[in-house]
């Protein structure tokens, strides 16, 4: 009996062992302006410690400073980064775990512009998809919205470096920088004495079905389904939520709701994949939590 136990006690050691994860290791942010990477590194964070089941939390290290596709070079490989947060499309659901359950309802996928002072005027006479197809965006490279945006006409350029998109559209060489929901305001506010004639843009709202995931290589799935498991277990309790609801990066959009001159412009997603639920309240807001119709087709012009 003594050996039995003995032996049962030493398999439970070995898998504890296996399910040990002692570090989880993340880029390190775009640049000093970079909250969107607090929001993430904190979530990530309680979803550990909300799905650990008893197992000792892992400690978040940051790794090498790289640009998205490097990042997703590395995911991918599983190597130097364990988990990163990427807006999803097809191919990187195929190349990568991803994680479904976007990290902010899919507020991604509502965007409000960054544009110079001088175009306010502008902007204010683009009232459809047709008008908004006049204005060139400027998005990073290997951005899923750069497809997402072509594929409705909309003109796009593209900037490797993060930092150069502001600079880009303060310089007047690209007319607007669609953000998410929440992304905007922030950008603006941090940037005013660097770029002072940049403005978040409030009266336009391109919308697409998109999210950001949480993506681990392949093989950890154990710390995929850890992860998983804290999120919903956040979603739950309200935890996930209250976060939205506290942390800086989100925290003005509450309560959701809309002045009755803006303007909703609804788009497809054709790197969205098929099974993608994103009409499920539990984990992505819908077009009626703003105020808009959620019966609203896609604009065909």
């Amino acid at each position: 009996m003594r050996l039995l136990l003995t032996g049962i006690i030493a398999v439970l050691l070995s898998v504890n062992h296996v399910l040990a994860i002692e570090a989880v290791y993340i880029p390190q942010p775009r640049s000093n302006l970079d909250i969107g990477h607090e929001y993430h590194t904190s979530l990530l964070k309680k979803a550990l410690i909300h799905g650990a089941n008893g197992r000792a939390i892992p400690i978040i290290k940051t790794s090498l400073h790289m640009p998205e596709a490097r990042a997703n070079y590395e995911v991918t490989k599983g190597e130097k980064v364990d988990v990163y947060w990427f807006g999803t499309d097809a191919k990187k659901e195929r190349d990568m775990r991803a994680i479904r359950i976007p990290t902010s309802k899919g507020l991604i996928g509502y965007r409000r512009f960054i544009i110079h002072k001088d175009s306010i005027e502008k902007f204010d006479n683009i009232a459809s998809l047709l008008a908004l197809k006049q204005q060139t965006a400027c998005l990073g490279a290997h951005w899923p919205d750069i497809r997402i945006l072509q594929a409705s006409d909309l003109p796009v350029v593209v900037n490797t470096m993060y930092e150069n998109i502001f600079k880009r559209v303060h310089a007047k060489r690209c007319d607007y920088f669609p953000r998410a929901y929440h992304d905007g305001y922030n950008e603006v506010s941090v940037r005013k004495n660097r770029y002072p004639n940049l403005v978040h843009y409030e009266k336009i709202v391109l919308h697409y079905p998109f999210a950001v995931y949480f993506f681990t290589p392949k093989s950890k799935e154990t710390l995929a389904a850890w992860i998983e498991d804290g999120l919903n277990a956040m979603i739950e309790n309200g935890e996930f939520l209250r976060h939205m609801q506290s942390h800086l990066l989100t925290a003005h959009i509450f309560p959701l709701e809309q002045s009755a001159d803006v303007r909703y412009i609804n788009i497809p997603n054709p790197s969205l994949p098929e099974d993608t639920d994103w009409k499920n309240k539990k984990y992505w807001f819908q077009p009626s939590d703003f105020g808009f119709a959620e019966n609203k087709k896609p604009a065909l012009n």
